[in-house]
């Protein structure tokens, strides 16, 4: 338990009657609090001189700890507090039951040899408790991993085997502290050592933001490299919501300023098989699509205010639509849409055009729209037509570069594509805007005066209210297609009714 050299007289003061006159002058004969911290140092002592005996001699601490642990836990009242009973939903063995704290006190006492029960029976406290934990917190004596005991896990990265339990946490904390903290290489720690050495203390927000970080940017890796059952995702989907838990603890406090400010452009948010930006989700979308766009899981609802303070949108706007056009037009490098993907692009469109009717778009917004033409890639509408007049294919309209047949006419023109009618059967002269009555002043009329034997008249009428000063009557015996010819702002209103 004691480095040799340094806590033991030397062999000259080794005969018996020397050191009873030592013991009358003071030397200890058997383990104290104050015992127990120079073996905490013994253990530095000896790693710090290169020793790999420290090793040992950490472990041997460790058990005469919980033995000790385990005789004072009678004394000892389980916190109530909410880190404990986070701790307590989120890992299985942070704050053991009964029947299992029995159980691990029966381990305790297997490994403890005669001398572990005989410094049992014959420890003397020296310090109040306070005192002995509070310093043995600060000594470098708690065998730790020096690789991680995961490959992939975020990791710590140092040479020394032991370390201060102020920065050390049992090996079921793993998931939350590996990438800033040491882990603890040994499975027996009571709940009462734990609470003692500070391990079911609250975390620092650095520690788990940057955990949460080093999770998402190592998840691939830990994906392909642990593949068997359980897999990755659901170790994870167990673990991430214990941090997104403790996150909202910080809710209102500077450490929040600092945890948002850490995942400012991190893809953060674990939905089950991957880690998102927060950018790319809402909680009520119309268009769900990987890896572009994510309605947040319903395993995340309880997360709600927190996700929202950190940038997950209710729903998706303009702009979030405007973004994934361009990232897909970037991902696809040249290459057609797929047949999936044109369904996707239709939906987004769709949405987008839904966002223009509730709030005006701006100019801005409207020259960095894509959408798809015939043969399947992302362009401008501007460079489009909408085909609104099909008579015309043969008719030299082939030169047309169009848009794809799975966007209809009346969203391709809320897109800002040309009409191909107005482009091909109407000079410049006749595409300003023509008087024309309300539509529903057009349908009182001739509902009013509409009949075969006056429907001239009733041209006259209508001539009248549009301000004409002439009217032309071409009739045409030939069977025509149902397809309006007229200039194309009367013809949202006339087509219908002359039809």
């Amino acid at each position: 338990m004691l480095h040799e050299e340094v806590f033991f007289p030397c062999d000259k003061f080794l005969d018996a009657n020397i050191l009873e006159i030592l013991a009358s002058l003071g030397l200890k004969r058997t383990l104290s609090f104050t015992g127990l911290l120079d073996s905490a140092r013994s253990v530095c002592m000896l790693h710090d001189s290169g020793n790999m005996d420290s090793l040992a001699y950490s472990r041997r601490l460790l058990v005469y700890l919980n033995a000790l642990a385990s005789k004072l836990s009678n004394a000892f009242v389980e916190p109530s507090n909410d880190d404990t009973v986070s701790l307590t939903v989120t890992r299985s063995d942070d704050s053991p039951d009964e029947d299992t704290e029995n159980e691990m006190q029966e381990n305790w006492h297997d490994e403890c040899d005669q001398d572990v029960q005989s410094f049992l029976s014959n420890f003397v406290p020296d310090l109040s408790e306070d005192e002995f934990w509070s310093e043995i917190k600060t000594i470098a004596w708690c065998p730790v991993y020096v690789s991680p005991p995961l490959q992939g896990l975020p990791w710590f990265t140092s040479d020394s085997h032991v370390a201060p339990p102020n920065i050390t946490r049992p090996k079921s904390q793993m998931w939350m502290v590996s990438s800033k903290m040491r882990i603890l290489d040994s499975d027996c720690c009571s709940a009462y050592m734990q609470q003692r050495l500070g391990w079911l203390d609250s975390l620092d927000v650095k520690v788990l933001s940057s955990q949460l970080i080093e999770l998402s940017k190592s998840y691939n890796d830990l994906k392909l490299q642990h593949e068997q059952k359980p897999s990755i995702d659901v170790v994870l989907e167990r673990e991430i919501p214990s941090i997104y838990s403790k996150f909202q603890g910080f809710v209102g406090t500077d450490d929040f300023k600092v945890l948002k400010e850490a995942l400012d452009g991190v893809s953060w948010v674990w939905i089950g098989d991957n880690f998102i930006s927060p950018k790319a989700l809402a909680f009520d979308s119309p268009v769900k699509y990987h890896p572009y766009l994510y309605a947040v899981p319903s395993e995340l609802s309880e997360f709600k205010d927190l996700l929202s303070i950190l940038g997950v949108k209710s729903t998706f706007d303009a702009m979030d639509y405007l973004h994934v056009l361009r990232c897909l037009q970037r991902d696809l490098k040249g290459e057609q849409l797929s047949a999936e993907q044109l369904s996707f692009v239709h939906r987004v469109l769709e949405a987008f055009a839904d966002c223009s009717a509730e709030k005006p778009i701006n100019d801005a917004l409207m020259n960095a729209l894509l959408i798809p033409d015939s043969s399947g890639f992302l362009l401008h509408p501007s460079t489009l037509v909408y085909n609104d007049a099909p008579w015309l294919e043969k008719n030299g309209s082939s030169a047309k570069h169009f848009v794809h047949p799975c966007i209809t006419n009346d969203l391709a023109k809320k897109l800002g594509a040309q009409s191909l009618r107005c482009s091909s059967l109407v000079d410049e002269e006749m595409t300003r805007d023509l008087p024309c009555m309300d539509y529903a002043r057009i349908c009182d009329l001739l509902a009013l005066y509409g009949d075969n034997d006056s429907i001239l008249f009733d041209l006259l009428e209508l001539a009248d209210c549009c301000k004409a000063k002439r009217l032309h009557v071409i009739y045409d015996k030939r069977e025509h297609p149902r397809q309006s010819l007229l200039q194309h702002n009367l013809g949202i209103h006339v087509l219908p009714l002359l039809n």
